[in-house]
């Protein structure tokens, strides 16, 4: 893959397109908060007591957590409707509710039980520590996050674009949008990489200011990688290398 725009032209983008679109966007955002928040606290059970209560609430959390991917799909179509200069509303973040929400679902599925499944190393360990503190265990955690780090960043670098693939490629299955996804971004996780770090400084001024800035900070970036998806497919449909 070559000739894909900078980081610094993709944000150009974002800002040009979010211009007197901030109002929605920043309403969206927060609804999208407000429902996670919501729904978050609806399926934690018990913070604390017995190893069926603590069994329960995991599954209960990660039934919400992979249900939650049709409101994904819902924000993906409204910052892609941004992005390609079309009309956005706050109705676009239930558009996931109307198309292929079971595909929706599938792809966020990939997400979380990757997520789940590669933590439980961690989390036994972080179990362990609170009645042990010997420097072997201790240590051992910090590789257990370390390594669940990595290979969640992988995971979400390389399947990044099958939300965005749903809505352009409403034919595909969910394991194609997955696939697609995956040659989309051989070669580009780095690119992506460095795009989502970049916006790391002006986070951080964002949480020393109050945090009301991370409202517009948010939107800044689900508009940038909105336009990276878009610059991506448009040079892949250019060489005729996205199909089946």
């Amino acid at each position: 893959m070559t000739n894909l725009k900078s980081s610094a032209e993709l944000k150009a983008i974002a800002k040009e397109r979010s211009l007197e679109k901030y109002g929605t966007l920043i309403s969206a955002d927060l609804i999208v908060i407000i429902i996670q928040l919501v729904l978050s606290g609806i399926a934690t059970v018990s913070s604390s007591g017995s190893i069926i209560q603590y069994v329960i609430n995991e599954v209960i959390v990660l039934i919400v957590s992979i249900l939650l991917g049709v409101l994904v799909s819902g924000k993906t179509y409204l910052y892609m409707n941004l992005i390609y200069s079309q009309n956005v509303s706050i109705s676009d973040l239930f558009f996931g509710f109307k198309i292929f929400p079971e595909k929706a679902v599938k792809v966020q599925s990939l997400f979380v039980l990757v997520d789940f499944v590669i933590g439980l190393p961690a989390t036994y360990l972080l179990y362990l520590t609170q009645h042990n503190t010997s420097p072997n265990l201790i240590l051992g955690t910090i590789l257990a996050l370390f390594v669940e780090l990595i290979v969640n960043i992988y995971v979400r670098l390389t399947y990044s674009q099958a939300f965005y693939l749903l809505h352009d490629f409403q034919d595909r299955s969910a394991k194609e949008l997955l696939s697609t996804s995956r040659r989309l971004m051989k070669g580009n996780r780095f690119k992506l990489l460095y795009l989502n770090v970049s916006f790391i400084p002006i986070m951080l001024l964002g949480v020393i200011t109050l945090f009301i800035p991370l409202l517009w900070i948010n939107v800044y970036r689900n508009a940038t990688l909105a336009a990276f998806y878009q610059d991506l497919i448009m040079q892949y449909a250019h060489n005729n290398t996205v199909e089946h």
